[in-house]
């Protein structure tokens, strides 16, 4: 087949595990003989660390440019030339490409009539892959004008525009979406899209994964008596990353448990990691818990062997949980909540150990119940293994995917 990729990012400028995920299934889809080509915006283009693929086009605008004081400026000089400019890349493609498919991947923060016209010139032949929520959020400006401006600088003129933007913006209609084919990551989204009015006409779950091969394959380190913890993901309230450092101040205090170390891995909104950070040094915690910046891809394997157990505190319900699928198939043991996608990973008792969002009280209980039980540690490990490479493999995604284009 001939196919096309539409993305708001591809890696190596992506911004989380949906992206990877379009880099991981069109690097998959080529490597079983299919002509690939991925169109996707200009974000992160200068500062690529070596020069793309002829079939990776990095040409779109975003609709906003991220954390950029151009921006209420720019809504009024560029926006529509903007949005212009990437329907004719978009058509220019198309026509020189000929695929017999588009697969959509994330369009936040790109024009949403860019997929409109993507339906348009492949009816019937469109699928999205929906990894989060870019079909049912309004459109970047929509937030913009909305929201209250967050650098005093930027106030004055934004508050002063607001009115004015707000106005051209309602008189705008917005472009439909066929939606024929959509694919889901989890029986989560496919529910919360179709609850939240989205309901397209053919749906299938494919659900999401990863490469497991570097960690089924991964030896595992001699670990010493400390008991290591490990978080990775972006540093959000949303995430409960505090909740992992409150569970293991409670582990120390309540249970007398002090061979314990929490490595956080990963960035995220500053003001809530001064605050974790903060928490950190008032409850006296230094000494048992670590902070790392966000690691390469190629890293994870190595700290995932150095690991006995993996914190999934998330409190919101995430479309997926690829870092629970990663630590599952590395062979470290899971505790999570149970919440969105995850809810169909994490099998307590079986595969992982559960707790309730916002629970640092269940979350130690948890903890302290595998430090007390080796036995208890292998089983899980054990079987959350199986479970990564049964149903959470990037070949069976992949594949799935495949059979879906070829019914289009």
């Amino acid at each position: 087949m001939k196919l096309l990729f539409l993305s708001n990012f591809y890696p190596p400028a992506s911004r989380g595990g949906y992206e990877q995920w379009c880099g991981e299934v069109a690097d998959g889809l080529r490597s079983r003989g299919h002509d690939v080509l991925v169109l996707t915006s200009t974000h992160g283009r200068a500062s690529l660390p070596e020069p793309d693929p002829a079939w990776v086009r990095r040409e779109l605008h975003l609709e906003m440019e991220l954390a950029s004081l151009r921006n209420a400026f720019q809504f009024f000089i560029s926006r529509k030339r903007r949005e212009r400019e990437n329907l004719t890349i978009l058509r220019r493609t198309v026509e020189q490409h000929k695929p017999n498919a588009i697969l959509l991947w994330g369009m936040w923060n790109l024009p949403r009539s860019l997929p409109a016209l993507a339906e348009e010139l492949l009816p019937g032949r469109v699928a999205c892959y929906i990894g989060d929520y870019w079909l049912t959020l309004p459109s970047q400006y929509e937030n913009y004008w909305n929201a209250p401006a967050r650098n005093p600088l930027t106030g004055l003129p934004k508050l002063f525009l607001r009115p004015f933007a707000r106005r051209i913006l309602a008189r705008e209609p917005r472009p439909a979406l066929q939606v024929e084919h959509a694919l889901f990551p989890s029986a989560f989204m496919q529910t919360e899209l179709q609850r939240k009015g989205v309901t397209p006409k053919h749906s299938k779950i494919i659900y999401g994964a990863i490469d497991t091969r570097p960690y089924l394959n991964l030896q595992r380190a001699s670990l010493p008596e400390t008991v290591s913890l490990l978080y990775v993901g972006r540093l959000t309230r949303e995430k409960g990353v505090h909740t992992a450092i409150e569970g293991v101040g409670r582990l120390v205090r309540h249970y007398g448990v002090e061979n314990v170390k929490l490595t956080i891995v990963g960035d995220g909104d500053a003001d809530y990691v001064q605050v974790l950070r903060q928490f950190v040094a008032r409850a006296r915690l230094a000494s048992f818990v670590d902070f790392l910046p966000v690691q390469p891809k190629e890293a994870l394997p190595s700290l995932y062997a150095h690991s006995n157990i993996l914190i999934f505190p998330s409190i919101w319900a995430e479309p997926f949980g690829r870092v629970i699928v990663e630590a599952m198939a590395a062979g470290v043991v899971v505790v999570g909540t149970a919440v969105g996608g995850a809810a169909e990973i994490l099998q307590d008792g079986e595969n992982a150990l559960t707790f309730p969002p916002n629970d640092p009280e269940a979350l130690s209980r948890q903890l302290k119940r595998l430090i007390d039980s080796p036995a208890l540690c292998k089983q899980l490990a054990e079987s959350a293994r199986r479970t990564a490479a049964e149903k959470f493999d990037l070949r069976r995604m992949t594949e799935e995917i495949e059979e879906y284009l070829y019914s289009l």
